[in-house]
């Protein structure tokens, strides 16, 4: 090796080392790693990191690659190198003939021709990896893999060292754990949001331990000739749930655009799960956190009657019903969720014909204003180890709140955890949870009473019924910001 290169290496270290040990955010000390890689060996480099299944790998900071390729599609860790399965350095001469590249197209496509692999090893085992590309043939010697070998280690001591601060503030009474890998993909994070909605969505997402791609896949939706006219690139992926979500602010009537390239790439790609959440269906999810547009409008009354008092009370008998013939001679705990089950659970337990226990969970709310994430302000104080668990709730909407709940139970080691709602709003479902036992199912309205709310008022009401809401002042205005 030249003396340049050994020179270039070791100044290339010593910066790492520096910002390593300055103010830096985690974030900060991973890019200046990888942008001292790409100079000292005058070649792109990625650094990826593994999500909390260990399944995914997914693009934290890069220098020197094409947005394209950056947005060629989550990696899968079993079909991308081998790095972070084996722990050992991944060396491909040739990215056109080596199985091992899960992309080769578009690698062929970006000029890469050889890859080199190194994996961030954090307590034995594989958190990430940083990737070298080189667009001429390379036989990378013992010293560039000793020298990426030290710049994953350190990359290795920044993630630790966030990780550890991390674990301390998770370890605070009635906080969700997040996994680590998880946490290191969070913190990790360097991303410049297109659009105010969609850091507030990603905010959401955070709030709730949801993890989020921004921005990893552009789908090729037209051609001419060999030549790519026409591409869709969704906002988000969800790893943990397998769905790719896009947003728009535009107003309903404008959207038409947008929903052909949708029923074009589900045509293209079937395989693929994708969600579109329109203006308003966004506004009423933001609404929820009392944030949004339409958290300032106020209430005129109740539009109309969705469930009677009668046609509730024969609901709720039939599903206790079910539940007592169920879980006869198992003795069920049954777990209220918040607030809005009261009005249901009471009647439930009253119908229900089998011995039975009860407990309740709450929350604390995400809000616009706190970034601290989705904590049990009051967890339950049974012991679940080895019983049979039914979670109440009075309604699933976008499924996040329920589906933090199921991963907060499920390492209690229940026999079994099923799920009993008054009402399913399926419209809006994000995360798909399983749900055992169904009231009524209802469209994307603002429905309140029997136990629901809209700030603090309408839990009394002894029906459901669907709110007349004012029409918000900057309704009209609503589009001026398009997305």
């Amino acid at each position: 090796m030249a003396i340049g290169k050994e020179q270039a290496y070791y100044k290339a270290a010593r910066r790492a080392v520096t910002a390593l040990n300055s103010d830096a955010s985690l974030k900060q000390v991973l890019h200046t790693i990888v942008r001292n890689i790409a100079r000292a060996m005058e070649a792109g480099v990625s650094l990826v990191l593994l999500d909390s299944s260990r399944k995914k790998l997914a693009h934290s900071s890069s220098w020197g690659l094409p947005q394209f390729y950056l947005r060629k599609g989550v990696l899968d860790a079993d079909k991308s190198l081998s790095e972070v399965l084996t722990g050992q350095p991944a060396v491909i001469g040739d990215v056109g003939r080596d199985s091992r590249v899960q992309y080769p197209e578009m690698a062929a496509k970006a000029g890469i021709v050889s890859m080199l692999g190194i994996p961030i090893m954090s307590s034995g085992l594989a958190a990430g990896s940083i990737r070298v590309y080189t667009r001429e043939p390379r036989e990378f010697t013992n010293q560039d893999i000793s020298f990426v070998t030290t710049m994953a280690n350190l990359a290795a001591v920044a993630l630790g060292s966030s990780l550890l601060r991390e674990e301390k503030e998770e370890a605070e009474p009635g906080r969700s754990q997040t996994p680590v890998e998880g946490a290191a993909l969070r913190k990790a994070r360097s991303v410049t949001f297109a659009h105010p909605s969609e850091e507030e969505f990603a905010r959401i997402l955070d709030f709730y331990d949801v993890e989020w791609i921004y921005e990893p896949r552009s789908f090729p939706l037209r051609w001419e000739a060999d030549r790519i006219t026409e591409m869709f690139t969704p906002d988000f992926y969800l790893p943990g749930l397998d769905l790719y979500i896009e947003l728009t602010t535009l107003k309903q009537s404008s959207v038409t655009k947008k929903n052909r390239k949708l029923r074009h790439l589900r045509q293209l790609y079937p395989e693929v799960k994708i969600m579109l959440l329109h203006k308003n269906e966004y506004d009423r999810l933001l609404a929820r956190y009392g944030c949004g547009p339409l958290a300032h409008t106020r209430a005129r009354g109740i539009r109309r009657v969705l469930y009677s008092p009668a046609e509730i009370e024969e609901r709720v008998r039939a599903l206790a019903g079910r539940i007592s013939k169920d879980y006869a001679g198992r003795r069920p705990i049954l777990v209220g969720v918040q607030r809005g089950f009261i009005c249901f659970m009471a009647d439930l337990i009253r119908y229900i014909t089998i011995p039975l226990d009860v407990d309740f969970i709450t929350m604390s709310y995400y809000s616009a204003s706190d970034h601290s994430m989705f904590k049990f302000t009051k967890d339950m104080e049974l012991n679940i180890a080895g019983r049979h668990v039914i979670v109440v709730e009075g309604i699933v909407d976008t499924g996040m709140t329920l589906n933090s709940i199921l991963n907060h139970l499920r390492p209690r080691r229940a026999a079994s955890l099923a799920v009993c709602t008054l009402l399913d709003k399926r419209v809006r479902r994000i995360a798909d949870v399983p749900l055992e036992y169904v009231g009524f199912e209802v469209e994307d309205e603002f429905v309140v009473g029997y136990g629901l709310d809209y700030e603090e008022e309408y839990r009394n009401l002894p029906f459901v019924g669907v709110l007349e809401l004012e029409k918000p002042e900057s309704e009209d205005r609503a589009g001026s910001h398009k997305k």
